[in-house]
């Protein structure tokens, strides 16, 4: 009956996995890492259960079981009655002397979560690709934007729409949350905002379901009426695989307490499959909003509700509100009789009256409206927004001192006021969790950045901020998801005694817990020990995670640390030996479980093959797994040693864009090589027609001297660079090429300070330059990233790195430029070699010896031996890097090519070179942005200028710190100029012998056919 064959349980795999590694109510690294040892044997036998009609699967225990969450704490008990106000600085003296007072229990709340075994985890997600998918295709797309399934984009009506199939070659099933989450909240502010200016008074409400997944029981999924109303047939088979999954549902849920309470069911809080059901559970509610009351807006994440409609009829408290709702929504929802304050509503869903689905009163927040009042609001809130992005938009500048650290994550009282980003955060709030949540995030980055030893006391003022604030009575329950990460963290960082402290303190809060809440009463003791459990496993899998780091070094007092851990649960298992950890720490690395992703120990560090376990010999499942696209890229594109397979077709982190490009540059010889490769490692199918990269040259440009390299982007009419005077030393320019770049922590945090200060413009630049050897590598290519968030691309001339094929030195300029070729907003790299090094600098490396040898520079031969045109969205450019700009060939063969010509330098001989750039915009008749080290100055863009004193757009030199300025290169009213015989008006004439060459004749044809300007008639006489 089950049609279901091996290679679906190998996607199935693929995708379970990739959902789990994200998923925060289960830890279970340890437990993919063992299934995936012996891969096939475990698929296989699952396959063989599921095809057994004798014994449904159903029934047997390959569920797994369950745990519970710290969800919260509540102390309204010792708020009651008090005599005046007295609080203790410290959390646990002052929980306990409240206690104290009181001596009545503040009652702890858990949440019933799954620990579903790998298997059926498997189960889950073969379920939803055969037919799951069916039940989310239901669902309105426009209004339902939570856990919805990543799909295949398919053209409708000439425009490009993801509402295909689904999409089975992605490494997850569902679409990233953070995307829903933004568009669920910008078009309902959107929609009031128009409404509001159009003169209307509106009502906006935000709703969300109390314990929704834990009062949904899932019968209702193959009920008749349900069917039928969302017009839905399933197959005999699709039929029985749904029947199994709920009864397997119903078998675990049978098994836990919370069963007692509430027989009816109840869905797994962290199984794929309960995302699905729970949201096509309210697909016909979705649907009776829009027809019954014509909202101006309605949007649901997941069960938070963001409804907006006109205000009629002028309401005047929440309890109006609501009856207004009810009333329209009758009979689905309705408002139980005598209640108390704010009134709840109750969702009655004919098909699913076995479910108890409650929009909780206190939850709910109305506002009432009106233009010009209602438009402040909203600004507010646009503003807060702005603010908040743009914090996570920014490089990672962490405060010196715990002091600063809690005042920039408001944990200085537990009241701390958050600053609106959504409506239903309009009041006053805990924003603790934001707070930490961005801190921790920038530490972690400092963790990546930076050796242990550079910035121990900013780490140790960190601690000291969790031990006072998170490891606490209250954090117990806030925190779980982040005191693991604060673990790992440490213990990545060397920092093995505060890692054990941190145990024990926090043994000490559970003990508290365990006295003064609920916790440690004979009904809840056993569920508490459980939370408790959930914990010691979280830090357990963040303790082994952290190990596979290069540069944590595996001995006795690492396994020492994680042999605390019994402290907190006995039956934590650690191995032995330090012998057996590492085999342990090996095998979740090539999992790619690990904090470190494993392709970055595939590119950086492995020495050896892989040989990983047998390849499935079924042609299906090796095509499903795109094992001969991975293989055919290894082989064809990269020198890199062979891959643990697995790695790469079940992977957590996949290459992105940039990193595919840096680690097989030939990608960009064809665009449709790159989109293979693509495919390969990503499971991404790029649809994007235009030609990224080197295109093929054609017979008559064989003997080409130059190189093109086309990146697709958005035109621009004006181009904005950000112009650094950014200073490198010589200490920190012989360290590099001693191989010990300086990455301290005040180096690190300049760079970052000075790029957030060109973030926080107004008028942002598209391009920001950083001279010759002025940053390390793995630095430059993070700024890359971020920066591609922010749409800015970056040219920075990286410190010497070595060539992995010769062993010598490099000088590269990395040339990051942001693109949506991928399908969404990115940014490929390239790293483009400094042409022959100055004759100072290889006189300079002669002197520094390393094994008493001498260090040589990497001299490029073939394409990257020539200079390169890029074409980034029609900006045309080329960049040479210091001496290299003193060759007249290299000048000559880019006459007439290029709008600007960006020149990275690290160069004393100012009297020489700045005739010589000024010279050079003339004979190219083109910009040049000259970009130097601080040390020596002179960084400009200079122009072509007709007048004098506009010849340089902007120049810096000196000054006592870092800097930037943005100028502004007009390169279309330059080519307009160029391509026209009449009497210029801003440029200077072009030299004798000048032509514009043809790929910019055709892009300022294709600009000035889409304009309305004036200049058409240019191109009559072309």
């Amino acid at each position: 009956m089950y049609k279901v064959t091996l290679a679906d349980l190998y996607v199935a795999y693929r995708k379970a996995k990739a959902e789990a590694f994200y998923e925060n109510t289960h830890f279970h690294a340890l437990a993919f890492t063992e299934y995936e040892q012996k891969l096939d044997e475990n698929l296989r036998g699952l396959l063989t259960i599921l095809l057994d009609d004798a014994s449904p699967w159903s029934r047997l225990d390959i569920q797994g079981d369950y745990a519970y969450l710290p969800k919260s704490v509540d102390c309204e008990p010792w708020e009651n009655g008090h005599e005046g106000h007295f609080r203790a600085l410290n959390p646990l003296l002052d929980w306990q002397q409240r206690f104290q007072e009181k001596r009545i229990p503040a009652i702890a709340k858990l949440r019933l979560v799954i620990r579903p075994t790998v298997n059926f985890q498997i189960i889950s997600a073969l379920w939803i690709i055969k037919v799951g998918h069916k039940f989310d295709a239901v669902i309105n797309t426009e209004v339902s934007h939570g856990n919805r399934l990543r799909r295949r984009s398919r053209k409708i009506d000439e425009k490009w729409s993801a509402r295909g199939p689904l999409n089975m070659t992605a490494a997850g099933l569902f679409a990233p949350y953070f995307s829903a989450y933004r568009k669920w909240r910008e078009t309902g502010l959107n929609r009031m905002e128009e409404s509001l200016k159009q003169g209307k008074d509106i009502l906006a409400i935000t709703m969300d379901l109390e314990q929704f997944y834990h009062r949904v029981a899932p019968t209702f999924l193959l009920r008749k009426s349900f069917l039928q109303s969302i017009r839905l047939k399933l197959t005999t088979f699709e039929r029985q695989f749904t029947t199994d999954l709920l009864d397997a549902i119903a078998l675990w849920y049978e098994q836990t307490p919370d069963f007692k309470v509430r027989p009816q069911g109840a869905l797994p809080v962290g199984l794929s499959a309960s995302k699905i059901i729970s949201n096509v559970l309210l697909a016909n509610f979705d649907n009776a909003i829009l027809q019954k009351i014509k909202p101006i807006y309605y949007g649901r994440y997941v069960d938070d509700i963001f409804l907006v409609f006109e205000n009629t009829k002028l309401a005047v408290n929440a309890k109006e509100v609501t009856q207004r709702i009810a009333k329209a929504m009758h009979p689905m929802l309705t408002i139980p009789e005598n209640q108390e304050g704010s009134p709840s509503i109750r969702l009655k869903i004919p098909y699913a009256m076995d479910s108890e689905l409650i929009f909780a009163g206190t939850k709910q927040k109305i506002f009432s409206l009106s233009s010009p009042h209602g438009l402040d609001l909203i600004q507010h809130i646009r503003e807060q927004i702005r603010i908040q992005s743009s914090e996570y938009r920014l490089l990672p500048v962490v405060p010196n001192t715990a002091v600063e650290m809690a005042s920039r994550a408001l944990l200085a009282t537990p009241d701390a006021s958050l600053q609106v980003d959504a409506l239903r955060k309009a009041d006053v709030v805990s924003v603790r969790r934001l707070g930490l949540s961005l801190l921790l995030r920038d530490i972690e980055a400092y963790s990546a950045d930076l050796r242990p030893d550079s910035w121990h006391s900013i780490r140790a003022e960190f601690y000291g901020l969790v031990k006072r604030h998170v490891i606490t009575p209250a954090g117990f329950f806030e925190f779980i998801s982040y005191v693991p990460r604060v673990f790992g963290l440490m213990l990545s960082c060397g920092d093995t005694v505060e890692a054990e402290q941190l145990i024990f303190e926090l043994n000490d809060v559970v003990n508290i817990l365990r006295k003064t809440t609920t916790a440690g009463s004979e009904e809840q003791a056993k569920n508490f020990d459980l939370a408790v459990y959930q914990y010691a496993l979280a830090l357990q899998q963040a303790g082994y995670q952290a190990a596979t780091e290069r540069s944590v070094e595996l001995d006795i007092t690492y396994l020492r640390v994680l042999k605390k851990l019994s402290s907190l649960y006995p039956s934590i298992e650690i191995p032995r030996t330090t012998q057996a950890f590492k085999k342990v720490v090996h095998e979740i690395l090539l999992s790619d479980w690990g904090r470190r992703p494993y392709k970055d120990y595939w590119y950086q560090t492995q020495e050896d093959d892989e040989i990983g376990p047998p390849v499935p010999d079924d042609v299906e499942i090796r095509r499903n797994l795109r094992l001969g696209g991975i293989r055919r890229f290894r082989k064809g594109f990269t020198d890199l040693k062979t891959p643990h397979w697995p790695a790469l077709a079940f992977p957590t982190r996949p290459l992105r864009i940039d990193e595919i490009a840096l680690v097989a540059p030939k990608v960009f010889e064809s665009s449709y090589l790159f989109k293979l490769a693509v495919m390969s490692l990503r499971g991404a199918k790029v649809i994007s027609k235009e030609e990224l990269g080197i295109p093929p040259p054609s017979p008559i440009d064989i003997e080409e001297k130059l190189v093109r390299f086309s990146v697709p982007a958005p035109a621009k009419d004006m181009i904005r660079v950000a112009v650094t005077s950014f200073e490198t030393s010589h200490e920190q320019w012989e360290a590099a090429a001693k191989g010990k770049q300086d990455r301290s922590v005040a180096r690190y945090r300049n760079l970052n300070e000075l790029i957030n200060r060109i973030l926080k413009e107004g008028k942002r630049p598209h391009y920001i330059i950083l001279p010759e050897l002025s940053i390390p590598l793995r630095w430059a290519l993070r700024v890359a990233r971020k920066l591609a968030m922010n749409d800015v691309s970056i040219l920075a001339g990286v410190e010497y790195n070595k060539d992995r094929n010769t062993g010598r030195l490099r000088n590269d300029c990395l040339v990051s430029l942001v693109t949506n070729w991928p399908g969404y907003r990115g940014n490929i790299a390239r790293l483009q070699p400094k042409f022959i090094p100055a004759h100072g600098e290889r006189d300079a490396l002669k002197k520094i010896r390393m094994n008493r040898k001498k260090l040589q520079l990497f001299e490029p031969k073939g394409m990257l031996a020539k200079p390169t045109v890029y074409s980034h969205g029609g900006f045309f450019f080329s960049i040479l890097i210091c001496s290299d700009l003193t060759n007249i060939e290299h000048r000559h063969q880019l006459r007439g090519e290029i709008d600007t010509l960006f020149a990275l330098e690290w160069n004393s001989d100012l009297k020489t070179f700045s005739p010589l750039v000024e010279a050079t915009a003339n004979d190219l008749h083109a910009y040049v942005v000259q970009i130097n080290n601080r040390s020596y100055g002179d960084s400009r863009i200079r122009s072509p200028s007709r007048i004098d004193h506009a010849r340089d757009v902007v120049q810096v030199k000196g000054g006592a710190s870092d800097y930037y300025v943005i100028g502004e290169i007009d390169y279309h009213a330059l080519r307009l100029e160029q391509s026209s015989t009449k009497e210029k008006a801003r440029f200077k004439p072009i030299p004798i012998g000048f032509k514009m060459s043809a790929p910019r004749i055709k892009d300022l044809k294709q600009k000035v056919a889409s304009s309305k300007n004036e200049h058409k008639k240019i191109f009559k006489k072309m």
